[in-house]
């Protein structure tokens, strides 16, 4: 049986690199051997920290969620995919050996993986492996942006401009929307404006009055009906404005629903893009008078990864990535990324080839 490396989340604060065994084959299954994968930050530290529900009860456990590598073996009954095609691997992880005390399936974060072949996705030759590793998080990012159906002139206010948040506003701009990117760390801002032509907002200073005097341009009527005839109806829907008409939350925050409804027009959609580490809290009334949507939108389908490919080729996402970590310093590495992060690290991947060199 190969041989093979693993991140391991080994207990509460405490990431180690270990030796796994990768399986055998089987028939339908690809032997992938892993160039990057990208770091999904505030999860992994949600799930190093104890924070993430239930992830207390799985320690120790392989995680990650985008590999990028090279087929190097294929089952025999494979017909998608031959040895020296490069693929992105996902949400499906890798059999594991369940010998090495960490269950049957793990994530990404693995020097070789074992997947399904209807679990991978070629990946276009002229995309960087880099940027390829970041379409994981990218399609999390279209994933939110398609459920709040965000419309070509509608105002949509991105709060938190990590990962997931630069690309929500990427994609929010794709769709021809008037975006506001919000985040306290200006370098995060200006990237946006960069990246998406998003306009910088700083959370420290008065939200609406800055969005009301930016905006321009007709909106689209937010309603499922056509604009009321009637007296009262306008009433309804003059006392319920917003001046916006979608925010994606990538924060996290616990006070999501009073920083946000506020600001929302009447039948405008909330979408929560963060992961909340306790129950959030919904004053019903404000929100049911404004006829809010709210969406939670979790994980990545191919097919949404698929389309972010497809997509971000027109920017230069390559440089989101400000940090490339060497396999084997990640047990030193990590840890500092994930608790004391510098500010101008959007994005950060591993790099499993050999010789690569922390950068």
């Amino acid at each position: 049986m190969r041989r093979g490396t693993a991140i391991a989340f080994a207990a509460l604060d405490r990431i180690e690199l270990v030796e796994i065994n990768i399986p055998d084959l089987q028939p339908d299954e690809v032997l992938v051997e892993t160039a990057i994968t990208a770091l999904s930050q505030g999860t992994d530290r949600a799930m190093v920290a104890g924070n993430y529900r239930g992830v207390q009860d799985r320690y120790p456990f392989v995680y990650g969620y985008s590999r990028v590598g090279i087929v190097r073996e294929a089952g025999a009954a494979v017909t998608a995919f031959k040895p020296g095609d490069r693929v992105f691997g996902g949400m499906a992880g890798t059999r594991l050996d369940p010998a090495d005390g960490m269950g049957e399936i793990g994530g990404s974060y693995t020097s070789w993986g074992v997947l399904h072949q209807s679990d991978l996705v070629s990946i276009p030759a002229a995309m960087a492996d880099n940027v390829a590793a970041l379409g994981a998080i990218a399609a999390i990012a279209y994933q939110g942006v398609a459920a709040a159906n965000v419309r070509a002139n509608q105002r949509v206010l991105v709060a938190g401009l990590g990962a997931v948040g630069q690309f929500g506003a990427f994609f929010a701009r794709l769709r021809g929307a008037q975006v506001w990117g919000m985040d306290p760390v200006a370098s995060r801002r200006e990237m946006a404006g960069a990246l998406s032509g998003a306009l910088p907002l700083d959370p420290a200073g008065d939200v609406a009055a800055t969005i009301e005097a930016q905006g321009w341009g007709t909106r689209p009527w937010p309603g499922r009906n056509n604009p009321p005839a009637a007296r009262y109806e306008q009433r309804r829907w003059s006392g319920a404005a917003g001046v916006v008409d979608v925010v994606i939350d990538a924060t996290g925050r616990p006070d999501a629903f009073e920083a946000y409804v506020p600001l929302l027009a009447r039948e405008g959609t909330l979408c929560l893009q963060g992961y909340y580490m306790k129950p959030l809290t919904l004053d019903f009334h404000a929100s049911h008078m404004k006829r809010l949507t709210i969406k939670t939108p979790g994980g990545l389908d191919q097919v949404d990864y698929e389309t972010a490919l497809r997509l971000m080729p027109l920017a230069d996402i390559g440089r989101l990535v400000g940090r490339t970590i060497a396999v084997a310093d990640v047990p030193t590495v990590l840890p500092d990324l994930l608790f004391r992060p510098p500010s101008d690290v959007v994005c950060a991947i591993v790099d499993w080839r050999t010789g690569a060199v922390t950068r």
